[in-house]
């Protein structure tokens, strides 16, 4: 599994688990799913199914990794170095970290869609309909299908464009 983020597999888990407690504070504070109730058990429920969500894209894509490995990002991020202006400095991160989302480059230098990633998040997407609400009516549970779908895709995507205005930062030892 590559874990990208500084401090190893530790680290990736504590954000995940924080990301996870966020994300169930959120939905707790906006009563989503409406058929959890607003109390200790709908929060649990809601912690649940953000774990859930969690260990089986994890878990999904660690499989994918296996079978469909990729090899390193599909786009370098040099525009996004300190001592641009910032605008285009923030536009090259942002599509290095759309772009670097949704393809990876093969070993002998080819582009192809990130199939590990993408396929996780769909898959776990699918999977975690099986323990909501929105199960019990089809529009919806595509509707909540395709919303998860979208919203960890970009998270993933603006987390990506945030490292790289970042790793830009850090290895020019400058701010901005």
């Amino acid at each position: 599994m590559t874990v990208t983020h500084e401090g190893g597999i530790a680290k990736h888990y504590a954000l995940l688990a924080a990301g996870a407690l966020g994300a169930s504070t959120f939905n707790q504070a906006a009563a989503m799913p409406a058929k959890w109730k607003r109390t200790w058990a709908g929060y649990g429920a809601r912690v649940a199914d953000q774990v859930g969500f969690a260990a089986s894209e994890e878990l999904l894509r660690f499989a994918l990794l296996r079978v469909v490995p990729a090899h390193g990002p599909a786009m370098r991020c040099n525009g996004a170095r300190a001592g641009r202006p910032f605008w285009p400095r923030v536009g090259r991160a942002l599509s290095c970290g759309v772009v670097n989302t949704l393809v990876v480059r093969e070993t002998n230098g080819a582009r192809r869609p990130n199939v590990p990633l993408l396929g996780a998040i769909v898959g776990a997407s699918a999977l975690s309909l099986t323990w909501r609400p929105e199960r019990e009516n089809a529009s919806k549970g595509m509707a909540f299908v395709f919303t998860r779908i979208g919203v960890v895709t970009g998270g993933t995507a603006m987390s990506g464009a945030y490292g790289a205005y970042n790793e830009s930062s850090r290895v020019t030892g400058r701010e901005n």
